[in-house]
């Protein structure tokens, strides 16, 4: 309230990494997320009731008063605990400290050990607001999604437009009851309500309050005044009702005064609608002591005192000033983090906020945002954020047309309109006892014809125009005056805005947590709408075994919490060949995501071990063997039961104690989710996203070898039961049982650990991180001491910057958590490792084994991208023990280095081969690709590892010579001329797909063929190579309702040429997912970002081209019409067809039809000529065409129509002619999000 003509104010609240040579990945799948970031206007009313806490209490500068006022902070009894005050305590009018509210964190002193922070902080002279306040707990929101949401979302910050700001002290006010003055009592008496006596031991108390009290007494008695702690209220200025203080400086002697006698006794009668509207109500006192006995006005609450009696008693500081009816003040313009964000760059965006959101100060001249205005108008308040939005170009990073959004943050209703008249709020016992109205249709919208409150419908105009411009307004209230179970009229005049912004319900925050919930959920919704996906579930990677198709999914935006989830599921797939085409049936057998909610679904969530059985890596801990780093539980650690490192513990509680609880939230318990009363992240799912993580299918052994111990490993684990191994952004790599989808354990890696505690925070859904990306590898390997073991190796993408290892023989065998952990090999990183990307193979080689082994192996990755020293390495681990064999720095192998240490390099998956493609023996060669180009061979036949050679085979360059980046894994086996022409042929394409500027890069991608040539030191490049054209034929519906790639049949002069490249036809087309090979196809998925950022999706196209050259096969390979034959359009001999729209990922391939097409065709008796003829070899080799002279005849190759002739194995004399030349069998191919493609 104000004194005179004062009016008092209650209004709505409303990494680093080098520079230059880093990708800046996105935390967030590109292949769903349109970089157009929407614009965002976060407009709060700074009215004076935001210097309120949640429950209305203004106490903004509370507990500093000049000494000589001093007694009225002090507690009775003192000191107190106000977190756990005794029966019967009530708080003095200035206290000295609060009890910290459950989310808010102080923003200058934090709490002590009691749970108590002091209401305000002295620096040097300068008091700042400590308080939970409406405005520090709306700053600390805001600063909170500003945190989360920059990377991909512009912010700008709104505030009202004030003038002529004055500061003033503040003075709680309590109003007598209704039927006489105040009474003082040393009993609280059930039914009445009491304050703390202001006066109380006054005749002992400091100088101001003595001398005041002393006044006062001739009205109250000394005996009674300075004796009775207790003084009975009708009512105070701190009701949330009323949330108010007065704002007056009477000097710093004076602490509290009294007034009786009000005229008018009761305002409402005494005052028309209209006198308010103008600010002529006024009540005044007949008599005050000790002084100051002035006229009041009603507060923008409405309120004025009219009670008997009224004391006041000095508090704090506050602010009064003048406000703008029409405009508003834009503080801090539309910030953007950049359409690439950077770690720096959205820093920057951030600290353009810093100033305006710091606490409040007693000092005029600071700039934060500050609790002032004297009355709410909203309408004006809108109308600038309209004008201002209206003005802004549509995006000020992309170029795209962005969304534009309002967010109002409001503790209170309007109270001023545009034409700058005084409007009682709804609800409040002034507007009804001035005759203001305000009605709402059946739907909730504000009937305008039945409301009189001007300020309220020009409120909702200027929302209603801010929708008409696609602006969407959503609005938060904050504090219990906006509460619907305290004040459903203000719930429906919230509501009625809210629906008037197109955004249906308000938002009401009565606690610091629901704010930054209410925040974080409009910012959900907000950015829903940059998200491009096909359908609620993204397919991401697929496996098939046998006639089961295993598929990972995910959703950005999952129901009930629009939180990130994934699935991984199983379908029976069966396939039926008629005269009439192909059926494709899918049921689909279990959902991993369901059966891990079931398990969880008990009210504890997931009980104690053995139910779940989760293992990580302690890399301090000592292992039995000796060594530093071991597997362990996933539990927190006991005095008996060390478990995590203190690391780890510190980075699962950095600031806090709850530590334990994050683990089990992790571990799948809802108990401390919001929903259940808890702090952290409510999930609609516990599986996280699968996104990169293709899965693994591990069943009984079945590799190449046949010395007897592996023959024995083979039937000792011949009913080995098969496991799903497939990792996740849940931070875990899982283990799910291949015939029921239940988790058999799951994995955490250490690399992880660091972002764990993002997974617990409410703000995570929009600040998606990736955890264990990468995809899982396996082999039978033989350890040192002979026994054989099958070993999980795998890595986290862009999650982390390891590779761990497990072996996952006795799946079955754990059966508690330290079993598993047992079977945690090891976990390993290095000073030159980035995020671990190059997904590691386990190969023999040629290092002689110990006696009692028969082969050594070793673990083969690259470094991934953003390591710090910005080289392409390539490692060689011990399988069991995880100790380097070898580290080869490929840019410092070779001189003149290859590399640019300008731009990003890093080493990607890797290729391992034997040079006669025989399987069972120790490789040779190590191939993989670089960020720029590179395509590595590293000679590995050597028994002695330092001897290990590297070079560079193949430069991947554009028409201009640009680098071309390779980020896929190599497809390697014998030339196309083998035996003729010995060596391995290599295949690679182009692209990248990891930051945000990859999506709008058009550079021309490849795809080369590339022959290794035996005894060869040249690096080659396009100009060793023969060319193909591919083209892009557009649609033509009904003929062709796809779009098709075409391409030449040029042959390849291996006299003079080592392959084939083929140039991508289509701008920013590129090869960023595995490719295959099978039965002489090259087959993989084409990826192209859309034309433009500002809407569309990806399109794909599967590709079937022939690997000796590159070119089109002679006859047609693609039964694109679906009827089992080919018609003319097949004819047409595409090798490519467009898919449906979005990201097509790899290929999987099904079983063959056991139907062969194709007439008998002779085959001369011959020597082999076929590589598939003989045993050991590449089996995705076809058969030569050729016969020899001798021998039985070999299969025909690729006959088509059966005229191929036979090769075969040679051996003494035999038969005259070959088995029936046949045409490739049928396969099928699915690839996700498409339908099922029968390919031929």
């Amino acid at each position: 309230m104000a004194l005179s003509l004062m009016f008092l104010g209650r209004l709505p609240v409303p990494d680093a990494l080098a520079a230059g040579t880093a990708l800046t990945i996105s935390p967030v799948p590109l292949t769903v997320t349109m970089p157009s970031h929407p614009q965002v206007l976060i407009a709060i009313g700074n009215s004076q009731s935001m210097d309120g806490d949640l429950s209305g209490a203004i106490m903004t500068g509370s507990g500093v008063l000049p000494s000589a006022l001093s007694s009225l902070t002090v507690p009775n009894p003192s000191p107190v605990n106000y977190c756990a005050p005794p029966s019967g305590f009530l708080t003095p009018a200035s206290p000295v400290e609060f009890c910290v509210p459950s989310g808010f964190t102080p923003p200058v002193q934090a709490a002590d050990a009691s749970g108590q922070a002091p209401y305000t902080v002295n620096q040097s002279g300068t008091l700042l607001d400590n308080s939970a306040s409406r405005l520090n707990v709306a700053k600390a929101g805001i600063s909170a999604i500003l945190n989360a949401y920059m990377q991909n979302t512009n912010f700008a910050l709104e505030e009202y437009s004030t003038s002529n700001t004055s500061l003033y002290d503040t003075w709680v006010y309590y109003m007598s009851p209704s039927n006489g003055g105040f009474e003082f009592t040393s009993t609280q008496v059930a039914g009445s309500r009491y304050v703390a006596n202001p006066c109380y031991g006054y005749l002992s108390a400091s100088s101001g309050v003595n001398s005041n009290c002393s006044a006062m007494a001739a009205w109250y008695g000394s005996t009674t005044l300075n004796g009775d702690p207790y003084m009975q209220i009708g009512s105070s200025s701190d009701d949330a009702s009323i949330n108010d203080v007065l704002y007056a400086s009477f000097g710093s002697s004076l602490a509290l005064y009294a007034n009786a006698g009000p005229s008018p006794t009761n305002p409402y009668s005494a005052y028309s609608l209209s006198q308010y509207n103008n600010n002529q109500v006024q009540v005044g006192y007949g008599s005050g002591v000790p002084c100051c006995n002035y006229p009041t006005s009603p507060t923008n609450a409405g309120f004025v005192p009219y009670s008997p009696q009224v004391m006041y008693v000095r508090r704090g500081f506050g602010y009064y000033s003048g406000v703008s009816s029409g405009s508003g003040n834009i503080v801090v313009p539309m910030q953007s983090a950049g359409t690439s964000p950077t770690p720096s760059s959205v820093s920057t965006a951030i600290s353009a906020f810093t100033p305006y959101l710091a606490p409040e100060t007693n000092q005029l001249s600071t700039s934060e945002i500050k609790a002032l205005a004297v009355q709410s108008p909203l309408a004006g308040l809108l109308t600038e954020a309209k004008s201002y939005l209206g003005d802004l170009p549509s995006s000020v990073d992309s170029g795209c047309s962005s969304q534009k959004y309002v967010i109002l943050i409001s503790d209170g209703l309007p109270t001023m309109d545009l034409d700058g008249k005084s409007w009682p709020p709804v609800g409040s016992a002034a507007a009804a006892g001035y005759g203001m109205t305000a009605a709402f249709n059946s739907d909730g919208s504000l009937n305008f014809g039945a409301t009189n409150d001007q300020a309220l419908k020009d409120a909702v105009t200027a929302i209603q125009n801010l929708k008409e411009a696609g602006i969407n307004t959503y609005v938060v209230g904050l504090g219990a005056g906006v509460d619907p179970t305290q004040n459903p009229q203000a719930a429906a005049t919230l509501t009625a805005m809210a629906i008037a912004g197109g955004t249906t319900n308000y938002y009401p925050a009565t606690s610091p947590t629901a704010l930054v919930q209410d925040l974080d959920t409009i910012l959900n919704s907000i950015q829903a709408g940059t998200y491009t996906t096909a359908s609620a579930a993204v397919n991401s990677t697929e496996l098939s075994a046998g006639n089961v198709s295993y598929q990972a999914s995910f959703t950005s935006n999952d129901t009930p919490y629009q939180d990130w989830t994934g699935n991984f599921y199983a379908a029976n797939v069966t396939i039926s060949v008629s005269a009439t085409g192909t059926t494709t049936t899918v049921s689909q057998l279990w959902s991993a995501q369901t059966q891990l909610d079931t398990a969880a679904s008990t009210s504890s969530g997931w009980p104690a071990p053995p139910s779940r059985l989760i293992a990580t890596w302690n890399p301090v801990m000592a292992a039995a063997s000796g060594a530093t780093g071991s597997g362990v539980p996933f539990e927190w650690p006991t005095t008996s039961t060390p478990t995590l490192s203190s690391t780890q513990q510190a980075d699962l509680q950095p600031t806090d104690s709850l530590g334990a609880s994050r683990l089990q939230y992790l571990r799948g318990s809802s108990a401390q989710e919001q929903r259940n009363g808890g702090t952290f992240r409510n999930r609609s799912h516990l599986l996280g996203d699968i996104v990169d993580s293709q899965p693994l299918y591990v069943g009984p052994p079945a590799g190449p070898y046949f010395t007897s111990s592996y023959l024995s490993f083979e039937t000792t684990w011949a009913s080995r039961p098969p496991v799903l191994y497939v990792g996740a952004n849940d931070g875990m790599l899982h283990a799910f049982d291949a015939g029921t989808g239940d988790e058999r354990f799951a994995f955490i890696p250490n690399a992880v650990f660091a972002n764990l505690i993002n997974l617990t925070q409410p703000v995570y859904n929009q600040s998606h991180l990736f955890y264990v990306d990468g995809s899982p590898s396996s082999a039978d390997v033989q350890f040192s001491n002979g026994t054989w073991h099958t070993v999980l190796v795998g890595g986290e993408n862009a999650g982390g910057n390891s590779i761990y290892a497990l072996d996952v023989t006795d799946p079955a065998g754990n059966t508690t958590e330290a079993a598993l952990a047992a079977n945690v090999l090891w976990e390993f990183t290095d000073g030159d490792m980035g995020l671990s990307y190059s997904q590691p193979q386990i190969a023999p080689i040629a290092v002689p084994p110990s006696s009692s082994a028969s082969l050594s192996y070793a673990v083969f990755f690259g470094n991934g991208y953003n390591s710090p020293n910005n080289n392409a390495v390539l490692y060689a681990l011990d399988p069991k023990t995880g100790t380097v064999i070898q580290k080869i720095n490929l840019c410092a192998a070779v001189s003149p280095s290859p590399c640019n240490t300008s731009l990003p390099e890093g080493l990607s998956t890797v290729a391992v081969a034997n040079s006669g493609g025989i399987v069972d023996a120790p490789i040779t060669t190590v191939y993989a690709g670089d960020l720029q180009g590179n395509l590595w061979a590293v000679d590995v036949s050597n028994a002695t590892p330092a001897n290990w050679t590297a070079r560079v085979l193949f430069e991947a360059r554009d028409a201009s010579n640009n680098p071309q980046p390779i980020t896929t894994p190599p497809v390697v086996t014998l030339n196309p001329n083998y035996p003729v022409s010995a060596g391995l042929f290599v295949m690679v394409g182009t692209g990248q797909l990891l930051t945000n500027p990859d999506l709008t890069n058009t550079q021309t991608q490849s795809i080369y063929g590339v022959w290794d040539k035996p005894g060869s030191t040249t690096t080659y490049t396009r100009a060793n190579l023969q060319a193909q054209t591919l083209k892009y034929v557009s649609p033509n519906p009904p003929t062709y309702p796809q779009s098709l790639l075409t391409d030449s049949a040029n042959s390849v002069n291996w006299s003079t040429q080592v392959g084939w490249y083929a140039d991508l036809p289509v701008a920013g087309q590129r090869v960023v997912v595995n490719m295959q090979l099978s039965l002489g196809s090259l087959l993989g998925t084409l990826n192209t970002p859309p034309a433009s950022l500002c809407g569309g999706s990806f399109s794909s196209m599967f590709f079937d081209i022939n690997y000796q050259n590159g070119g089109q096969f002679s006859l047609p390979q693609l039964d694109i019409t679906n009827t089992g034959s080919f018609t003319s359009y097949e004819s047409f001999n595409p090798v490519g067809i467009g898919l449906p729209t979005g990201f097509g990922v790899a290929p999987t391939l099904l079983a063959p039809s056991l139907t062969r097409v194709g007439a008998t065709g002779g085959g001369a008796t011959g020597t082999c000529g076929g590589v598939s003829c003989a045993f050991g070899y590449f089996p995705t080799v076809p058969g030569a065409s050729s016969g020899g002279s001798s021998g039985s005849g070999g299969e025909g190759g690729d006959g088509g129509s059966g005229s191929g002739s036979g090769s075969g194995s040679g051996g003494g004399s035999g038969t005259t002619s070959g088995p029936a030349g046949v045409s490739t069998p049928y396969r099928y191919t699915r690839i996700p999000r498409a339908s099922w493609w029968q390919i031929q």
